[in-house]
């Protein structure tokens, strides 16, 4: 059973990638970047706290946890949020792929707070890491024509927003015992909401009026990848979190966050026709064996 949850975590987090790259097509502002941001965390809300409430479970969490959520929410918005800007700068597979570079973060947390032991493993994954990230912010060297220095810059930020979730996420997890999952995500994915709502309303201020309705963008379509990014990310945390007392972590994460960005890349290739040529397939293979090593 653990292996089959372990297999849906993975394609999830492939799906959710994925179905960023045709929402940030169809919006045609900022604005409607956060609108969607916010959607798909309410549905992604909706669902963690959907278990809770059948099973006859608690949603209680204590104050510090009501904080923690707090800045979850807040960097979740910005880490989607930079997700999709970064797509409309650059290709899906590395975009995907920069941003799970992330787990470094937790790795040098584990170093210098949790004193764990410095492996030869996880020094190869950083020095790969560093290698990477010299490829990608170079197009002669990634061979990727489409890429900007934007795009290098604000998936790097996205990577460090996501890296300060995995981080916070880890951190309650070990002071709670995975106690207050549910509740946890729950209370993060609704501050996402409002944090996206305000920034959007602050947005619509200063845009051109002209253009943008509800109506127009809430389209059938729209309906459809909000319900595909917020389940998938929504089932892809929820596993994690449930894996991590179930399985060893060394072998959950780099699954999770090595095979993600394969599966992205496949759909990038399939699905959306990108261009993968073998500098841009050698980089891509560094990455991932990167993930795997920093987690091992």
């Amino acid at each position: 059973m653990n292996v089959i949850l372990l297999l849906v975590c993975l394609l999830m987090g492939g799906v959710y990638f994925s179905s960023l790259k045709p929402v940030e097509d169809r919006c045609r502002s900022i604005s409607e970047l956060q609108l969607f941001t916010a959607c798909f965390s309410l549905l992604a809300c909706i669902g963690s706290v959907i278990p809770p409430l059948v099973t006859g479970g608690s949603l209680y969490i204590p104050f510090s946890g009501f904080c923690t959520a707090v800045c979850f929410g807040l960097f979740f918005s910005l880490c989607v949020f930079t997700n999709l800007k970064a797509l409309s700068e650059g290709p899906l597979s590395l975009t995907s792929l920069i941003v799970n570079f992330s787990l470094v973060f937790p790795v040098i947390h584990a170093f210098i707070f949790l004193r764990e032991d410095v492996t030869v493993n996880r020094i190869i994954g950083i020095s790969l890491f560093v290698v990477c990230m010299l490829i990608f912010s170079n197009p002669k060297l990634s061979g990727e024509k489409k890429m900007t220095a934007a795009w290098f810059w604000i998936a790097f930020f996205s990577m460090v927003c996501n890296g300060i979730l995995a981080v916070m996420g880890k951190v309650y997890a070990m002071a709670t015992d995975n106690a207050y999952a549910s509740a946890f995500l729950g209370l993060g994915y609704f501050f996402s909401v409002i944090v996206s709502l305000i920034i959007f309303a602050a947005l619509r201020r200063t845009e051109k009026p002209e253009g943008f309705t509800f109506k127009g963008f809430f389209t059938p379509s729209m309906y459809g990848f909000i319900l595909l990014a917020g389940a998938s990310n929504f089932i892809m945390n929820y596993i994690v979190v449930l894996l991590a007392t179930r399985m060893d972590g060394s072998i959950v994460y780099p699954v999770v966050m090595g095979g993600g960005p394969v599966v992205a890349t496949i759909a990038a290739r399939v699905v959306f026709g990108e261009e993968l040529n073998p500098k841009k397939i050698t980089g891509i293979l560094l990455g991932v064996l990167a993930i795997v090593l920093l987690n091992l």
